[in-house]
């Protein structure tokens, strides 16, 4: 009885083992061949136009009055959301 006792206190003594359940990363969206087309194409032609980083990513992320809406999520969208953007880079480049 002495030797359960015994047991049960080194047993008490080591926290109990978890395992973890591992899952596969799975991102929110899935961009399609044509957006991923679309979208290298639009960065591109940012960094050709606007050369440094903090231009580059504030152009995109930024909503645009004169485009409607956040260059980025218009280049992705469509061709011609994609040739509105960068007809909009050409002329920022060509007032700079």
């Amino acid at each position: 009885m002495s030797e359960d006792k015994s047991m049960d206190a080194g047993a008490s003594d080591q926290p109990e083992r978890r395992t973890r359940s591992f899952r596969r990363y799975q991102p929110a969206a899935r961009l399609s061949p044509d957006q991923l087309r679309r979208q290298d194409a639009v960065l591109q032609s940012a960094w050709r136009n606007l050369t440094a980083a903090a231009p580059v990513i504030a152009f995109l992320n930024t909503h645009n009055d004169s485009l409607g809406a956040q260059p980025l999520h218009l280049a992705l969208a469509s061709d011609e959301g994609l040739l509105r953007v960068e007809t909009l880079l050409g002329e920022i480049a060509l007032r700079a």
